[in-house]
Formats: C-alpha cells, sequence, structure tokens
C-alpha cells in the first residue's frame, strides 16, 4: 500500500485517500450506516419478537451453529460488526451480504463482495426472496436460512 493508498473501512483493500473503494461501490456508506443504526435501534427494543412473525434463524452448516434473527436487517460477513459472523472464511468480505424483512418476506442482497453469495447454487446479482430451507453460501461457508411457523 502506497502513501496515497488507505484501507477501505468495508473490506479493508488499498483504496486511493480521495476515492471509493472500487470493490464497495456498490454499497454506501449510507446503506451500511442504515443497516447499523436500524441494528442498533432494533436491539435497544425491549421485545423483539415484535419486529418479525416467526422463529428465524441462520445455521452455519460447518460448525452447526445456529443465529437468531431478532431484526428486520441483518449482516452477514467476516467482520466483528456482522450480526453472523463467518470470521475463519478468508473467502467471505467482512461485509458480505444482508438478509432484510420487508414487506412480509425475507430478502437477501450481496454487498458487493468479492467472492458473490450464492442462493441455493445461484448467484445473487439482485436481491432474492428467501424461503425456509434456503442455502446461502458466502465465501466457502454455508449458511441455512430457516422459519419456524409459530
Amino acid at each position: 500500500m502506497t502513501d496515497a493508498e488507505q484501507p477501505c473501512p468495508s473490506c479493508g483493500r488499498p483504496t486511493p485517500a480521495d476515492a471509493r473503494c472500487s470493490y464497495c461501490a456498490t454499497v454506501t456508506d449510507l446503506d451500511l450506516k442504515s443497516l447499523q443504526l436500524d441494528y442498533l435501534k432494533a436491539s435497544e427494543t425491549e421485545d423483539h419478537e415484535d419486529l418479525l412473525p416467526n422463529t428465524v434463524a441462520i445455521t452455519v452448516q460447518k460448525t452447526g451453529q445456529r443465529v437468531p434473527i431478532r431484526s428486520q436487517k441483518i449482516k452477514i460477513g467476516r467482520g466483528p460488526s456482522n450480526q453472523v459472523i463467518v470470521p475463519d472464511d478468508t473467502f467471505a468480505s467482512r461485509n458480505h451480504a444482508w438478509i432484510t424483512y420487508e414487506d412480509g418476506e425475507f430478502w437477501l442482497e450481496d454487498l458487493g463482495s468479492t467472492n458473490g453469495t450464492l442462493l441455493n447454487g445461484h448467484p445473487v446479482v439482485k436481491r432474492q426472496v428467501l424461503s425456509s430451507g434456503d442455502k446461502i453460501r458466502v465465501g466457502h461457508t454455508e449458511l441455512t436460512f430457516e422459519v419456524e411457523k409459530n
């Protein structure tokens, strides 16, 4: 990295000091700030169950770890600020993908990750509706999206 470059705050790639990272250009700073603020607001809410109609979780296939989804927006990636963290997968971006709940549907969207996101083996090029049992792949990590009807 030269003196005229600095690490991108999202993915860590060398980026010219006065420019946006070309790898993260599809996600704006406002999108990330909005996601973080929404998550913080949701985690301050006393009753998380009011946010979602069902019990929802992501299961990491390799470890069996089950991560409950308690807010309407969650971020998946290698970075510690994510709600679903895949720390040992160097093929996952720091901020890889997010899942949102809007208008009664769960949506998966890639956040401009280097290696892309797969949904049931197919690349996510635009946001996709999720169904219970769907397989999400970020880097080399496979996750299962689960919705339990109440």
